[in-house]
């Protein structure tokens, strides 16, 4: 199976990089081989935007069953999800950690489209990698906001202007477990 991992170097030796999108590398690996291709994300990183959409259709064209890395942002998690890509968050330590965990069972292999973080958190000792599991069945947070503006005018005719703006704003949030 070909899962990937959010890589700040090229090296199996690397640190997590926190971000998906604008992560430096993809370390893509074959666990039934221990073949390992390297995607340098260089177009990613110095996008100024799109980024994790994009580096999500990429992962898609190699294939990839499975991502860790530390963090997906919501449009790029909607097209993972689309790609039937389930993907591990919060995720640290090294590449090579996050190998060794699965290897040992520690760490989900599963393909399920379930997008929650299924790993043992250990302490962590030698860059040993830990995630922090997400929530099944979730609800995301939405936040909303009211903008009040008030426009005020005269025109050059016999009128007055005296119009009244109102705005209502509304905004999504990263939701938190709520049961």
């Amino acid at each position: 199976m070909l899962i990937a991992v959010t890589a700040l170097e090229n090296s199996l030796q690397s640190e997590i990089d926190p971000r998906f999108g604008r992560a430096a590398y993809y370390m893509i690996v074959n666990t039934e081989t221990d073949e390992v291709t390297v995607h340098n994300n260089s177009d990613g990183v110095g996008s100024s935007n799109g980024a994790g959409t994009g580096a999500a259709q990429t992962l898609s064209e190699y294939g990839v069953k499975a991502l860790y890395t530390g963090s997906v942002g919501p449009k790029a998690a909607e097209v993972l999800q689309k790609a039937n890509i389930p993907y591990y968050e919060n995720i640290t330590g090294t590449v090579q950690g996050v190998l060794d965990q699965l290897k040992n069972g520690q760490v989900s292999q599963s393909t399920d489209q379930n997008n929650s973080a299924q790993v043992e958190t250990q302490p962590e000792t030698n860059n040993a990698p830990t995630a922090t599991p997400q929530c099944p069945g979730a609800l995301p947070a939405v936040g909303q906001g009211m903008g009040l503006g008030r426009g005020q005018g005269t025109g050059r005719g016999t009128g007055r202007g005296m119009g009244a703006g109102r705005g209502a704003g509304s905004g999504q949030g990263r939701g938190m477990c709520r049961r």
